[in-house]
C-alpha cells in the first residue's frame, strides 16, 4: 500500500485503525513510521481533524481524555474554519460511545462532516443535521455484494464548494493507470 501511496502527486494522510494501534508495540511502530496517531491541519480555511478511535487501545474503541482535550483546543483555536472534516476509524456514534459524544458536543454549532471505516460497508448517517459517512473498502475484506448492500471497493472524492462539500464515491474496479495497469 505504501508503495502505491508514494506514487501519488499529492500529500497522503494516514488515519490509525484498530489493526494499526491496538497494542503498545503497534503504537510505537505507528509513531516511528507515520508520526502522531491524531493530528489536525488547516487547508483553505477547512479544518481537518484526524482522530484515533483506539486511544487507548481498548475493545470497542474510543478516545482518551488527553485526545479529547487536544481536540477541544484545536476546535476552539480554529473557530473560524468554514468547514471541519473529522476522520477516524470506528463509527463510535452507532453505539453512542461516550467519548465520541464528548467530541460531537465540541463540534456543535459548526459545519462538519465525519468519515470512518471499520465496518467494511458503506452507510450514510445524519446526526445533528450533519453527514456522517461510514466508507466501504478500498481493497479490504468484503463480500463485495454490491452497492445495494454497501459492499464495494471505492474511494470518496470530496470537492469543497463555497458552502458545503460534495462527495462522489468512485468504484475502483474500473480505475486503471494510463498504461492500463493497476
Amino acid at each position: 500500500f505504501e508503495a502505491h501511496v508514494r506514487r501519488l502527486h499529492m500529500p497522503f494522510f494516514f488515519v490509525a485503525g484498530n489493526h494499526d494501534v491496538s497494542n503498545a508495540t503497534q503504537e510505537l511502530y505507528w509513531k516511528k513510521r507515520f508520526g502522531q496517531r491524531y493530528y489536525s491541519f488547516m487547508y483553505r480555511k477547512v479544518l481537518f481533524l484526524v482522530l484515533n478511535s483506539d486511544d487507548p487501545p481498548q475493545k470497542g474503541g474510543g478516545f482518551g481524555g488527553e485526545q479529547i482535550e487536544w481536540a477541544r483546543k484545536v476546535i476552539t483555536a480554529n473557530k473560524n474554519a468554514r468547514w471541519t472534516f473529522v476522520m477516524f476509524h470506528r463509527p463510535l456514534w452507532v453505539d453512542n460511545e461516550s467519548s465520541w459524544l464528548q467530541v460531537e458536543k465540541l463540534l456543535f454549532g459548526r459545519n462538519y462532516t465525519v468519515f470512518v471505516g471499520h465496518e467494511h460497508a458503506y452507510q450514510k448517517f445524519i446526526r445533528n443535521g450533519m453527514n456522517y459517512y461510514q466508507l466501504a473498502t478500498t481493497g479490504g475484506a468484503s463480500d463485495l455484494r454490491g452497492v445495494k448492500h454497501g459492499e464495494f471497493d471505492h474511494f470518496a472524492l470530496i470537492s469543497m464548494k463555497k458552502d458545503r462539500p460534495v462527495i462522489a464515491n468512485i468504484l475502483i474496479d474500473g480505475v486503471l493507470s494510463d498504461n492500463l495497469t493497476n
